[in-house]
């Protein structure tokens, strides 16, 4: 299974954004507001990923609002990011390695320094190791200088 998330248009032949209307407009500000939040919950909460949920939220945002789209682009922490994913459909190795490092630490001091039982240690590991993979896995933006 390929692992890729998209924050893009939705293009039609013409090549313009499609924005949605009637009652899937209102469907589309609620996922976007939701994605926005489990995001930014995962600024604070680790091993949340933040990533995924900014993707899926440009991809509802840019249907309803191609303006605040745009202005998520332009955030400074994540916008650059979503960015190069916009663009080139890939994370830089930069992020890559900060995501896994990340995960490194925060997932080892947690099996380290807890005292949670066995099971719960080892679903934990089992939760980083596929959120490693999904990392690997994303396509690496090409171009840009690390």
């Amino acid at each position: 299974m390929a692992v890729g998330y998209r924050c893009e248009p939705a293009a039609s032949s013409m090549g313009r954004t499609s924005e949605v209307s009637g009652f899937r407009r209102p469907l589309y500000w609620i996922g976007a507001g939701f994605f926005f939040l489990l995001a930014m919950l995962g600024v604070v909460v680790p091993g949340v990923p933040t990533t995924p949920f900014l993707l899926l939220m440009c991809y509802f945002l840019i249907r309803v609002s191609p303006a605040l789209h745009s202005r998520a682009l332009r955030w400074p922490v994540v916008g650059e990011p979503l960015r190069v994913w916009h663009q080139q459909r890939g994370v830089r190795v930069h992020v890559k390695c900060l995501a896994i490092a990340m995960v490194a630490i925060f997932v080892g001091a947690t099996l380290v320094l807890s005292a949670l039982a066995a099971f719960a240690k080892v679903v934990v590991a089992s939760a980083a190791v596929y959120g490693v993979y999904v990392v690997v896995r994303l396509p690496t933006a090409t171009g840009l200088q690390d």
